[in-house]
């Protein structure tokens, strides 16, 4: 089969012409088997190191782009400011505006797939389908620790798997009983091929493997709640200001010992609280030399 592929260029026309144009074009292929792509990064200025330097503007711009994705609500990607555009050091937003513009008139929905910023520069990895499909964490969790405690197996996830969950994905499952946490398990890097794996595998090990519970039992399973945290890279700070324990996570790092804490722990208010609980789950002095590292994660219930 031959494919034809049409590049096209973009103007400096305002944002609302190129969402626009993508509704047009969407007109002009309905009747057609296409496939389009928007190429481009998001903000060039995340670090200090990154190409045009550190601006705060930029991983504003990014983190309001990436959740507008997640959300399905793209009219806060539209109606941004445009000096905080401007600032961001972006170079992908006039694409994805085509893009968003033909998604909108055929009516598909946005699932982010994932989101780094090595190299101080913004890197998503979206797709537009016509069904976000929806992942019941309860119930496969559930199964999960059903089927593990009577076979000793773990059981495979449903198909088709649903578009956020096919990535492979660093994830913590927590399991509480009754509003009272009953294990808590996850990994700093994925584990498996795909987040819904990587429930299954976590859901299971909270239940049998956290040092600090004794192992579920099998009448306790419909009594259990589970939570899902999917976690971005985390990227490496050296100003606890940037720490925002309700939105960040943390990791530290002191020679071989290392702690992870996951955002929103109603104790920790502040990120010197913060910082503080993750040495001592470490073991670490707060006052070595530290490597500290934030994250964030999406959760699912």
């Amino acid at each position: 089969t031959h494919m034809r592929c049409v590049f096209l260029g973009v103007s400096g026309w305002p944002l609302p012409r190129f969402v626009e144009f993508g509704s047009w074009l969407h007109g002009r292929l309905q009747d057609r088997t296409a496939i389009l792509i928007a190429s481009g990064d998001l903000s060039h200025r995340l670090t200090p190191d990154a190409p045009y330097g550190f601006r705060p503007e930029g991983p504003v711009f990014d983190r309001t782009v990436i959740d507008a994705l997640r959300s399905d609500e793209w009219q806060q990607i539209e109606g941004m400011d445009p000096d905080l555009v401007e600032e961001a050091g972006e170079c992908g937003l006039r694409p994805l505006g085509i893009l968003l513009g033909a998604a909108r008139a055929a009516g598909l929905t946005s699932q982010v797939l994932s989101y780094e910023g090595p190299f101080g520069v913004g890197y998503p990895v979206v797709a537009f389908t016509a069904s976000r499909g929806r992942l019941d964490v309860q119930n496969l969790g559930r199964r999960a620790i059903d089927a593990y405690l009577r076979s000793r197996q773990l059981i495979d996830p449903p198909e088709p798997i649903p578009m956020e969950w096919r990535a492979p994905s660093a994830a913590f499952v927590t399991l509480r009983k009754h509003g009272e946490m009953r294990g808590c398990v996850g990994s700093t890097r994925p584990t498996a091929a795909t987040a819904a794996h990587e429930l299954i595998r976590y859901a299971v090990a909270s239940a049998v493997r956290d040092p600090r519970f004794d192992p579920v039992r099998l009448d306790e399973v419909p009594a259990l709640t589970i939570r899902v945290q999917l976690l971005d890279p985390a990227e490496p700070i050296t100003d606890i200001t940037r720490l925002n324990p309700e939105s960040y996570g943390i990791v530290v790092r002191c020679g071989e010992r290392h702690a992870l804490l996951l955002p929103g722990i109603a104790e920790i208010v502040t990120p010197e609280q913060q910082l503080r609980a993750a040495c001592q789950k470490a073991g670490i002095n707060p006052n070595a030399a530290l490597q500290v590292e934030r994250f964030r994660a999406r959760s699912f219930e």
